[in-house]
Order: structure tokens, then sequence, then C-alpha cells
């Protein structure tokens, strides 16, 4: 039986591809392995979205190729976004790749690997209009779900659109269809995922309620999660219908980048800073908590010490429950890499440490005011780094971006929902024990 290793980097929704691509490999008989020393088939998924993931997915590929040459018949594939954005040049540069794929049909792989193509362009988006098999990689308890993908946005430091190319739904009968299959695997937790969540289904603003509406009739799916959702789109009727309980919990990831107008402006975001005040004004007074998420950067052109001390302060106002940030970095194509006004690397470096400090005492102070309450928690399995105490996640925290719940004392398996009371905190991570009976 032939056997590879697969490596995937970048997003969730190189996740959902790299799952599919999986899959078909296994339907011909292929077998995972967890080792490349082990591996007939090296495959690295690549992520393009900024240079340190290039960086990062460049030093994987390089270093499979060393595996490569030590095992004589042994073949290594590039797929994903660096295969779509520059696959010619990809394999010029690597000679020991066999395949380059693009981004558009991850299910083609074994195919591939048979003809003699050595790089295969494809569309730039991967939405089937039926539900396609998919191998879980991670924790069954939760499974991503692309509803969309592309972008046809063109805020002025991403290059996404350019990859990607223009914002397409599936489905909604694909979707449920895709739900179920993932269910029956033992999924509890759909996790949705787009470039920008809230333009799924357009024109008009209520295709994503629909959605919602069929995801909650899936038997067997217990939460439902949002992620990517662009301030303007959000509507009212949405943070209503996430207040108002069922399945879809009461978390929302909102990206905003920053929040001073003149750098908005810069960026092209399409916003404001009162624009952005109001829609997180009119989530906190839902009626149950919201956890919120962003992302936001620093050092982007034009950001000079009044719009960071600006931005500074609104992290300090907002108190978001779950903050990332990123140096801005200057890509290849984009308006950003030719706007005067650069700060040194150093500089951006150095803001983003000053918004992470900060956010990580907010974030302390959340969690401490957690302690002693009772909590939902989803197990996914052995903690990484305790393999001896589970670990699992509330309503509150998103898989891999946000913080965990360790689980003391339980008994269960992945997909478990368990009642537990938080007894200890730290800025990220909660630790908790069984509820009493009754509680």
């Amino acid at each position: 039986m032939k056997t590879f290793f697969f490596l995937s980097l970048g997003c969730p929704k190189n996740r959902v591809d790299t799952e599919v691509a999986v899959a078909a490999l296994m339907a011909q008989g292929y077998r995972a392995v967890d080792s490349p020393q082990e591996a007939d088939l090296l495959v690295v998924n690549t992520c393009s979205f900024v240079l340190d993931a290039r960086t990062e997915s460049i030093q994987a590929l390089v270093e499979l190729a060393e595996v490569k040459r030590s095992r004589p018949g042994t073949r290594l594939v590039a797929m994903g976004c660096m295969g779509q954005q520059s696959g010619d040049d990809l394999a010029a540069e690597l000679p020991e790749l066999d395949l380059v794929l693009g981004t558009g049909d991850p299910a083609s792989l074994p195919e591939l690997l048979k003809g003699p193509e050595r790089v295969h362009r494809t569309a730039a988006t991967y939405l089937p209009d039926t539900a396609v098999p998919r191998v879980l990689t991670q924790s069954p308890a939760f499974a991503y779900l692309k509803v969309a993908d592309g972008c046809s946005r063109r805020c002025a430091f991403c290059t996404i659109p350019s990859i990607k190319g223009p914002f397409e739904s599936r489905p909604i009968p694909a979707l449920v269809e895709e739900a179920r299959m993932l269910a029956d695997q033992g999924v509890r937790e759909l996790v949705l995922v787009a470039q920008d969540l809230t333009q799924f289904g357009l024109p008009g603003r209520r295709s994503l309620l629909r959605l919602l509406d069929a995801l909650e009739n899936v038997d067997g799916i217990a939460w439902i999660r949002l992620m990517y959702l662009y301030p303007e789109g959000i509507p009212e009727a949405l943070i209503d219908r996430i207040a108002a309980g069922g399945k879809v919990v009461p978390y929302l990831d909102m990206p905003l980048q920053h929040v001073d107008d003149r750098v908005l402006r810069k960026m092209r975001r399409g916003t404001s800073e009162s624009s952005i005040r109001r829609i997180i004004d009119r989530i906190r007074r839902a009626s149950r908590p919201i956890a919120l998420r962003t992302t936001l950067i620093t050092g982007h052109p034009g950001e000079d010490e009044a719009a960071f001390a600006n931005l500074e302060r609104f992290v300090r106002e907002a108190r978001f429950e779950h903050l990332g940030v990123f140096a801005w970095s200057p890509e290849d194509g984009t308006p950003s890499a030719a706007m005067s006004g650069r700060l040194p690397a150093a500089e951006r470096r150095r803001r983003r440490a000053t918004l992470m400090k900060l956010q990580k005492r907010i974030s302390r102070e959340i969690n401490r005011s957690l302690v002693g309450s009772l909590q939902d928690v989803l197990v996914e399995g052995p903690s990484a780094d305790h393999p001896w105490v589970l670990q699992g996640r509330t309503q509150r925290q998103a898989p891999e971006v946000d913080g965990i719940v360790l689980l003391d004392g339980f008994e269960g398996q992945p997909g478990d929902l368990v009642r537990a009371r938080i007894r200890r905190a730290s800025a990220y991570d909660l630790v908790a024990v069984p509820a009493t009976d009754g509680e």
C-alpha cells in the first residue's frame, strides 16, 4: 500500500482542501503516515498570504526535498496558494517537485500524479456544488465548513483577491449535505469560514440567516460558529439571531485591521471608526453576551504616532475577548507595498508587541471573571501538553486561535459535551472541574 505524509499550512479554508485531498488519496489506496521518512508521497498545502507564510511554505518544501533525496522513488507535491500564485516559478526553483497544483481542485491530486504534467493550473476557487468526501485531520469534535471562497473586496494590503479571484458562495443544499456527512463522522461543532462570511449568498443580506436555519436542522451538530465577518456587512438580524440561542454560539469573529480613519482610508477598508464603534456597541447590547474576536495590523503605511495611539486606546476600550495582531508586511502587487511612509520593520513589530501586551492583561481579567462559573465544554481530546488530561473549549473559544479549557478529573471522548465549573484562569486558558450533580 502506498503511503503519504501531508502538511497543511495556512488558513482553515486550506484545511478543508487538505481534507478533500487526503480523502481522495485514501480512496485510491494510499495510507497516511506520521513521518515523512516513511512516506512514498510528500504533500504540502502551501500558504501565500504574507511573506512569513510563504517563507514557512518554502522551508517545509525544502526540508521535504531533503527527505525525497534520501528516499529514491518518493514524490513531492506542492499544492494550494503558492501553486496558484506562482506555480511555474516554484517548479523552477525546486526541481525536486514532481507536481505543483493550484487551489481549485484538491480532489484531482491522485489522478494528476498519474499524468506527465508537472504544473497543473486550476480554477482559483474550489466550490463544489455537492458534498465532497473529507477525512478529518484534526479533532473529530469540530470541522470547518467552507461556505464560500475568493474575495471581491480590495483591501490595499491583501493578496487574496489576486490569488483566489472574486467572492463566490456554495449552494445551501450542498453545504447542508456536507454538514450531515461531517455529523455522521462524529463532528459536533461546525465552524463556518469564508473570506468574508457576511457576503454569503449575495445579493441580499439574509442568505446567511437562511443557511443557519438549514444547518440548525442537521442532527448531531451541537454548535455552529461564525468566523470572518466584515463589520460593515453584519445585519442587526444576525446579531439578534446569535443572541437568541439555539445551535449558533454567542461568538463573532470580526476582523477590523485598524480603527483610525486615516489608516482605514489608506487600507481601503471602506469603513470608519464611528461605524466600527457602532457595530461593537450594538453587539455588546445584545440580549446575551457575545464573545468578540478581531485581528489588527500595526505599522501600515500612514500609521503615525497619533494613529497608533488611537488604535491602542480603542483596544483598551473595546475589551475584546480575543485579539490577534499582525505587523504589516509589504506584499508584492498590493497597493500598500507602493505607498510612502513605511515604518521600519522593528517599529512595526514593537507596536504589535505593545498591543499584544495590552490584550494579554485584558484577556486575563476577562478570563478571571469566569472563575466559579458553569460552562458547557466541548471535549477535543487529550491535551497536547498534558496528555493525561483532556482539553476542550467553551462556546467563547474558537478552535486553534483562542485558548482552551483543561478538564481536570474528566473522562470522555472527543465530541462529548460536558458541564464544567471554571476553577482557574490564565490570560488565554482555563482549568475546569466537573460540575456537581444538579448544577
